[in-house]
């Protein structure tokens, strides 16, 4: 081929990826993840066989020396490096589905960074490589917009919104780079788009970022534009925002305040409280792997470790963090000091060839002259990598802005050569005899790649999704026989046997369609998957606790299927057993204490079982499940007189939508009507009707309360509800409204 098939081909490939942010394959496991990724590492696979014969072919397209891209090439060592130390090699080379983020998939942006750098020399193919991203990320926007879901086809608004930063700075380069002073103004168009879009996802981290990187342009104008009415004009811009901060956020303690969105921006958010936490688990494990850090991927271990029962306070759901939150904690933690060097080298190399060329075009900025106006440009990619730095700092990359961050950082390198093809020009197109063989060769070594790291773990996801849906719907020995199947050794086996194994325990009436013997069987199967997944990483509290619950799911149906109390005994003391692991892994964890009550208690091990919730409480005074489920345990031993303290405490803690046993329920909804309570009895049957919404009996219970406590629309159409189900209750309703009279 000759050199413009080679570019086209290259360039080409590279604006074909950004469309890769639409698709979502809804039969693939975490669909918004892996249908992005897995396209996108075959479509890097493919180029890399086309760039390495071009630049073998025509070496004046190869890469130069470049302070950039050796701090990629560093940092990418240092992640390589951690895998081989790394607790768990697999989850840090390979990832997992709900991110993608191992080393091998991150390794193709470093591939979409080389090509980058080499087939884009001039403004004309940078430009079209930009207004491409902004139509991709404005039609983006619009649906997210127009569409049900706010965060598009990306899956996540953090991703959303830190994609759209990326964007919005693009914009501002091609408009500050139009040779078109009236038409220039339409890439505002999109800016707005995806201002709203932006603002729409409400990510406090990325609102902070952007916020932040609009004052540092303001300021960067202010000392270096060429005119002074411009730097005081900018100064002053620059000051007023930052006393308007300044007042806006010294009424925080004010009720519109705490009603407003604002509130969010501020440490007061409980999702900065639970990453607060995080972080500070994190600083007390450094110790332990300074230099290379637990391997890459794997902050879960030290977020489990550390973690504190105060999170509880905080939040009760997304307890597991695989992510610190924040990109430096994130990169410390897992790759040690020498993936932070090198991370941060990258940068260094950044401000130190944007700050030389800042002063090789004058040291001033404007639109006076060229070189002002390419300080501009430079100020303009400051403000967007300050943007991009500091919405890092709540959360981490993802595919959307690991693209955006690599397009910039090529975009820079180009900067330093000016967009002229000098050497390139003279590149021959004479034909090699080896270049057909070549190819053919590396053809096939991408082939064999490509089917063994992306076709199989496509079809891996495929056959996990109909699977569970097969399983799901009562089809079990079918979804098994597809679930076998598809587990067929792909590096990402874990997540497919994860979700049956989450399946079985927590719906084990699905196996009451079967056999004894079949129901043996995918039992033995499920706690086969757990203990693989275990056998990958032993100190990961979420596995450890899987494995227990699919060995307790094993016991109970022993019994009850079985009669077979040495099997019975047999699986609880393996599930204990994997319980104590999980808890060892993370002993601050308040929730897998209460899984190990359960546990003892259906042993008959009731003094343990109480002992156990007991010091779960004692971890977090303020977090409601641990009373809840004590006073649960103490409806079940029939221990009346005991209910009554932690159920007061589980419905003063606001748990009563945790209570999921109508025994306890019925119990509650007696006492508290007793005691004319009739507030807390409400708020339980209310509870019970979400669960027996059939039950007429509730219907009417609810209906009595809703008038005893004043409200008689509520009751009335409760009442409705009642006689819907059971029209004979019209007469014991009519004799309650005469007795109430």
């Amino acid at each position: 081929m000759n050199k413009k098939t080679y570019l086209y081909l290259l360039q080409g490939g590279l604006i074909a990826s950004l469309l890769i942010v639409f698709l979502v394959f809804k039969d693939l496991l975490f669909p918004f993840i892996t249908s992005k990724q897995l396209v996108f590492n075959i479509l890097m696979e493919i180029l890399l066989v086309f760039w390495l014969v071009f630049i073998w072919r025509f070496p004046a397209y190869r890469p130069k020396k470049n302070f950039i891209t050796f701090g990629l090439l560093a940092y990418f060592t240092a992640i390589l490096i951690s895998c081989i130390v790394s607790v768990n090699f697999g989850l840090s080379f390979w990832g997992n589905a709900e991110r993608m983020l191992g080393f091998f998939h991150l390794f193709h942006f470093l591939i979409f960074y080389l090509i980058l750098i080499t087939v884009f020399r001039t403004w004309r193919e940078w430009r079209a490589l930009l207004i491409s991203s902004v139509i991709i990320a404005t039609a983006v926007s619009i649906i997210g917009l127009i569409g049900k879901d706010v965060y598009s086809t990306i899956g996540n608004t953090a991703y959303v919104s830190g994609y759209l930063i990326f964007n919005i700075y693009f914009c501002l380069i091609l408009f500050g780079r139009s040779r078109y002073q009236v038409w220039r103004w339409l890439y505002f168009l999109p800016v707005v788009i995806m201002l709203i879009e932006f603002w729409t996802c409400h990510t406090s981290g990325a609102i902070i970022g952007l916020f932040l990187s609009v004052l540092l342009l303001f300021f960067l104008l202010g000392i270096s534009h060429t005119h002074r009415r411009w730097r005081r004009t900018a100064l002053i811009i620059f000051l007023i925002a930052i006393l308007g901060v300044v007042i806006l956020f010294s009424q925080y303690r004010a009720p519109w305040f705490q009603d407003s969105f604002l509130r969010n921006l501020t440490f007061q958010k409980a999702t900065f409280q639970t990453r607060l936490i995080s972080w500070k688990g994190a600083a007390a494990d450094f110790k332990n792997h300074p230099i290379l850090g637990t391997g890459f991927g794997n902050y879960a271990i030290i977020f489990d470790k550390h973690f504190d029962p105060k999170f509880f306070n905080y939040a009760t759901t997304e307890t597991y963090f695989d992510r610190a939150h924040n990109n430096l904690i994130d990169i410390i933690s897992t790759t040690g000091l020498l993936g932070l060097l090198a991370y941060l080298s990258i940068f260094a190399a950044v401000l130190y060839y944007l700050i030389k060329k800042f002063k090789a075009n004058g040291g001033r900025a404007g639109v006076n002259d060229p070189g002002a106006q390419r300080n501009l440009e430079i100020i303009i990619i400051i403000a967007l990598l300050a943007a991009y730095f500091v919405q890092n700092l709540a959360v981490f990359d993802s595919l959307v802005t690991y693209i955006g961050l690599m397009i910039i950082l090529g975009f820079i390198y180009c900067l330093t050569d000016n967009f002229t093809e000098s050497e390139t020009e003279k590149a021959t197109d004479e034909k090699h005899r080896w270049e057909p063989t070549i190819l053919v060769i590396l053809a096939l070594g991408a082939t064999i790649l490509i089917y063994q790291s992306n076709i199989k773990p496509w079809q891996m996801f495929q056959g996990v999704i109909s699977g569970y849906r097969e399983v799901y719907s009562g089809e079990i020995i079918s979804g098994i026989t597809t679930y076998q199947s598809a587990l067929s050794g792909t590096p990402l086996d874990h997540d497919g046997r994860t979700t049956l194994v989450n399946l079985i325990s927590a719906n084990p009436n699905l196996l009451s369609s079967l056999s004894a013997i079949q129901a043996k069987n995918v039992l033995d199967y499920a706690i086969f998957l757990a203990e693989k997944n275990v056998a990958s990483n032993p100190q990961d509290s979420l596995r450890q606790m899987q494995l227990a619950q699919i060995l307790d799911t094993a016991a109970r149906f022993s019994y009850q299927a079985y009669q077979d109390p040495i099997k019975f005994e047999i699986y609880s003391n393996l599930a204990l057993e994997a319980i104590d692991k999980s808890i060892d892994a993370s002993p601050g964890r308040v929730p897998v204490y209460l899984v190990k009550a359960q546990m003892l208690l259906i042993s008959g091990r009731e003094e343990e079982a109480i002992e156990t919730v007991e010091y779960a409480i004692n971890l977090n005074q303020q977090y409601y499940e641990g009373y809840c489920r004590l006073a649960q345990f103490y409806v079940l031993m029939k221990d009346e007189e005991k209910v009554k303290a932690p159920l007061a405490s589980c419905l003063k803690l606001g748990g009563e939508n945790s209570i999921d046993s109508s025994a306890l329920l019925m119990k509650a909804i007696a006492y508290y009507s007793d005691q004319k309570d009739y507030q807390h009895a409400l708020i339980l049957t209310e509870r019970m009707a979400s669960y027996y919404s059939n039950q007429p009996e509730v219907w009417f219970g609810l209906a009595k309360l809703y008038l005893l406590t004043g409200d008689k629309i509520r009751s009335q159409s409760a009442i409705n509800q009642a006689l819907n189900l059971d029209p004979e209750l019209k007469d014991k309703w009519a004799e309650f409204l005469k007795v109430k009279e």
